[in-house]
């Protein structure tokens, strides 16, 4: 993933459809871009409730959290309301994210985004990654911070 750009400039649409610069999310703080399979996947809700319970500490260090999977933007928000996530969870529906990342993949028959983190500093570039190799390959929230901690040392 070395040759991943500044993201800085790319646009996504969050769930009500509004156009936004994905560096609006985090603006001068860090971010962690967790990419998920979609609602169905227990793997995923499981995570994102982990990273949900250790949100302030993870906000504490630094980070902005933003969720993205492939679902439609209905899904997506029931999801966030359905798990009371504190962080974005956004809709790429037309995988320009998933694609963006080559984390294009299937999973019996259904197309989705393999499991991955995403660590940007605060000028949006790409400083450490984690892409799950199996569709249950994944990072707890404790391992995220520990990541967090090493990153900073």
């Amino acid at each position: 993933m070395k040759n991943i750009k500044p993201i800085k400039n790319f646009i996504v649409e969050n769930n009500c459809g509004d156009k936004v610069r994905l560096s609006d999310f985090h603006k001068s703080k860090k971010l962690l871009l967790v990419f998920f399979r979609g609602v169905w996947c227990q793997y995923c809700k499981k995570q994102l409730l982990d990273i949900q319970r250790h949100f302030a500490k993870i906000r504490k260090a630094g980070f902005a959290v933003l969720a993205v999977s492939n679902d439609n933007k209905l899904k997506s928000s029931l999801l966030k309301n359905f798990l009371q996530l504190d962080f974005p969870v956004i809709s790429d529906e037309k995988m320009a994210l998933i694609n963006y990342f080559r984390l294009k993949t299937k999973y019996r028959g259904k197309v989705t985004a393999k499991p991955a983190l995403f660590f940007f500093d605060n000028r949006q570039k790409l400083f450490d990654s984690y892409i799950g190799k199996k569709y249950d390959d994944r990072l707890s929230a404790k391992s995220i911070l520990k990541r967090i901690k090493e990153l900073k040392n």
